[in-house]
This record gives C-alpha cells, sequence and structure tokens, in this order.
C-alpha cells in the first residue's frame, strides 16, 4: 500500500505555554508527569530531518488546557509542496490558525 503523507505528532506536548519571566534553557513543561526542558520535543523534526523528508507542521486543534496542539505532515523525497499543500487542506476543512489570548 502506499501513502501521499505521513501525519504525525509535532511534538509529544501541546504548546509551550508563554513565559517571559524565564529564558528559554530555563523553563520546564511537563511530560509524563515529570519536569523537562522544552527543547527535549524538538526530537519529533529530527527523524524526518535525518531522512531528508520534507514536512510541515500545521494547526491540528486544541487541548482541554486551551493551548494548540499541532500536526506534522511528512512527505516523500522532494514533496515540499505536498506538505504544503495538505497543511492548506486542513486549514481550509479543519482548523486555521487561531492567535493566542495576549496575541497582538
Amino acid at each position: 500500500m502506499e501513502w501521499d503523507v505521513l501525519l504525525c505528532p509535532a511534538a509529544p506536548t501541546v504548546a509551550v505555554p508563554h513565559d517571559p519571566k524565564h529564558a528559554w534553557h530555563e523553563r520546564k513543561i511537563t511530560v509524563k508527569g515529570r519536569p523537562t526542558s522544552p527543547v527535549d520535543p524538538i526530537f519529533w523534526c529530527a527523524f524526518t530531518n535525518v531522512a531528508y523528508l520534507p514536512s510541515t507542521v500545521a494547526p491540528a486543534g486544541f487541548a482541554k488546557s486551551g493551548l494548540p496542539v499541532g500536526v506534522q505532515i511528512v512527505g516523500p523525497e522532494y514533496g515540499d509542496l505536498m506538505c504544503i499543500e495538505v497543511a492548506r487542506q486542513l486549514e481550509r476543512g479543519f482548523q486555521g490558525f487561531v492567535a493566542p489570548k495576549g496575541w497582538s
């Protein structure tokens, strides 16, 4: 069976809450009940990068906390435009960008 794209988590958590009081490397998020660096979840994007596959992250709704959740759209080699088109279709048919509270 062949697939055009693969939908994957963008990160293992919802978006990192905005915290202007602390430097990025000082912030903590909770993953599986343990505080961790918000940089740790970035490894999800590395899977596609090491395979030289294009990917695009698109909005995929909101968690109960109100923070946004994303979906990573992974395409075939040289399939950049396909990933972008799938993101556009998701935005059109499901949900587009919603500015967070306080966004100006």
